[in-house]
């Protein structure tokens, strides 16, 4: 049974696609799609991803054709392995993020059950998750969002308030909130455009009516803190990701609902892939420990 799968598998990642290892085979195309699906089926894992007529090996599907690459006699091996993968404990799982707290946090959780899997992540603006996740380069991406586009499955995970950030010296200093009016004429260091805690901001400013001076703009959000810190203008920060300084305050906007969000999206197609899964297993049990609702 496993021998003809695997070597279904193993043209086909040679090859460099269904076809060509169809023809190799002397088979037809459909008998290599059914065993490779037999085997990604009966083991519950993913060894391709599929882009039209184009295939690319996932994690999974790397490790095991170094296995098959000594053929065949190997096979015992081979499913070895994929038992060790079924049983999530073996592979990894990439991750994208518009910031670090929450998948940090999220990892931690989720690592401690499954030890042996290995983890990659990157940091990007929400486009560049969205990519990221469409081109496969990540299976999970935190997004300060819901994204409502069909190809995407998103679930809730939590909410963070925005916070007004001032030097030590500026004569807001010594106040622990402030309404919003009172940031009219202010000199402001905004983040980028696609920052999700500036368009918050700005927002929450646009409601009530308030102006403010903006004297800089920066992407990076380290950046922006250092310009606060050399009191170069006010700041807003996300309170997850607040790091704090001794010439740094940090105050409340108490007539303004300002927060962003943490949403945890990949490829609807994808929803129930083994790790995939058991990763939304952790975001549910974490946000069902939470009385934050979106």
């Amino acid at each position: 049974m496993y021998e003809k799968w695997l070597q279904a598998f193993h043209m086909v990642a040679k090859e460099g696609g269904f076809t060509a290892a169809a023809r190799v085979l002397n088979v037809g195309q459909p008998t290599v799609s059914t065993h490779v699906r037999s085997l990604e089926n009966y083991f519950g894992v993913e060894l391709f991803h599929r882009r039209g007529r184009d295939v690319a090996l996932t994690g999974v599907g790397r490790s095991l054709l170094i296995i098959t690459d000594g053929l065949f006699g190997h096979e015992e091996e081979a499913v070895k392995f994929l038992r060790a993968a079924q049983e999530l404990q073996a592979g990894e799982l990439n991750f994208s993020a518009i910031g670090p707290y929450d998948v940090m946090e999220l990892l931690e959780v989720f690592g401690a059950s499954y030890a042996k899997l290995r983890f990659s992540v990157v940091l990007g603006s929400t486009d560049e998750v969205l990519k990221s996740l469409l081109e496969f380069d990540s299976d999970i991406g935190i997004l300060g969002h819901e994204e409502r586009d069909p190809r995407y499955f998103c679930k809730f995970y939590n909410r963070h308030e925005v916070l007004v950030m001032v030097n030590a010296a500026h004569p807001l200093a010594d106040r622990r909130a402030i309404a919003i009016e009172e940031l009219d004429g202010q000199e402001m260091v905004l983040r980028g455009a696609g920052s999700t805690t500036r368009k918050t901001f700005m927002s929450a400013l646009d409601q009530a009516g308030v102006k403010i001076r903006p004297v800089m703009e920066i992407k990076d959000r380290e950046a922006a803190r250092e310009a606060v810190i050399r009191g170069l203008g006010i700041g807003v920060v996300s309170e997850s990701e607040f790091a704090s300084h001794e010439r740094l305050k940090t105050l409340r906007v108490s007539n303004a609902e300002m927060h962003i969000y943490a949403y945890v999206a990949c490829l609807a197609e994808r929803r129930n892939r083994p790790l995939i899964a058991a990763f939304f297993e952790t975001v549910n049990t974490l946000v069902g420990k939470r009385t934050v609702k979106p």
